[in-house]
């Protein structure tokens, strides 16, 4: 069952008027989110660990282990959670800045990552489809211009490539 709403989505940003253009990006707030999230909650998950590893006489290098379960609570668990927190935010932060970032208009696409801008004019695109988890876009000779790893909606790509007067092709693979 396709969960997607119908209707316009909040993440996407459009530009009225003419030579009106649709930017698809991923929710940057959601990314940290995640990044954030997962950063805290790994870090005092590593202070249980900590402790299983050290009961268990078969694992090895316990060193690493006996110095953080050395450390007085509540003092381990905050800077283990504090630790996490800021490798969780290097994390979004880079992936952020690794993101994809499409931008489509009757003139051209524009494809934004790494802060690198890679524009490609109408006519020099035969066809936008999806193969795996990547966009492709296809020149008129059959030639690939682009190949990108995407977390985009695809069928809010599909709709915006079609909006634009793009060929779409249909998902290769899932």
């Amino acid at each position: 069952m396709d969960m997607e709403k119908s209707g316009p989505d909040p993440r996407d940003r459009t530009v009225a008027g003419p030579g009106e253009a649709t930017v698809l990006a991923e929710p940057v707030w959601q990314l940290m989110l995640v990044c954030v999230g997962c950063g805290g909650v790994g870090g005092w998950l590593l202070t249980l660990l900590a402790d299983l590893w050290l009961s268990l006489h078969w694992v090895p290098m316990k060193g690493p282990a006996r110095l953080l379960t050395a450390v007085p609570d509540p003092w381990l668990t905050v800077g283990a959670v504090v630790v996490g927190l800021a490798v969780g935010l290097l994390l979004g932060f880079t992936a952020v800045y690794e993101s994809l970032t499409v931008r489509i208009s009757d003139s051209g696409v524009v494809l934004t990552v790494k802060d690198e801008d890679r524009e490609f004019t109408h006519d020099e695109i035969a066809l936008a489809c999806r193969d795996g988890k990547q966009l492709v876009l296809v020149a008129p000779d059959g030639g690939e211009l682009a190949r990108e790893n995407c977390g985009l909606p695809w069928r809010r790509l599909a709709e915006a490539f079609a909006a634009h007067g793009y060929d779409w092709g249909a998902p290769q693979r899932s």
